[in-house]
């Protein structure tokens, strides 16, 4: 499987920058990332399941994330996308091709932001899968 995260704009340079290149190389020691940073998003054509992140999708603990995770995995999905928006949200052929709706939190966050937490969760979610001490 491979994760392909899909952001709305450049990722600012500096402390959110470093770390989204920091949880990009963990996550990779487990599987291949792909980061996607577009203007304007679209629905990825490649075979997949397709995760947008909004504020109004469903909760999941960080346990429940990673089951979640390895059911994919093991069920041969070929690429994960997860979608992260820009100010104005996502664009309605992202959201109308979604398979599920993803919510890190029933605040609004700064989309910059929000891709260091999603990256934070995922790779958190590799080390609860392998029985790792990272998370506690």
């Amino acid at each position: 499987m491979k994760l392909v995260f899909c952001f709305s704009g450049k990722t600012h340079q500096g402390h959110i920058r470093n770390a989204v290149d920091d949880y990009v190389a963990r996550i990779q020691k487990y599987v291949p990332v792909e980061v996607v940073e577009s203007k304007v998003l679209k629905p990825q054509a490649r075979e997949g399941r397709h995760i947008i992140l909004v504020p109004d999708g469903s909760s999941l603990t960080s346990e429940g994330f990673a089951r979640l995770l390895d059911r994919h995995q093991l069920s041969g999905t070929r690429h994960l996308f997860f979608y992260i928006g820009g100010p104005e949200g996502l664009p309605g052929d992202v959201t109308a091709n979604a398979d599920m709706s993803l919510s890190l939190s029933c605040m609004t966050f700064n989309h910059q932001l929000v891709r260091v937490m999603l990256l934070e969760q995922v790779y958190r979610a590799f080390t609860i899968i392998r029985g790792e001490p990272y998370h506690k």
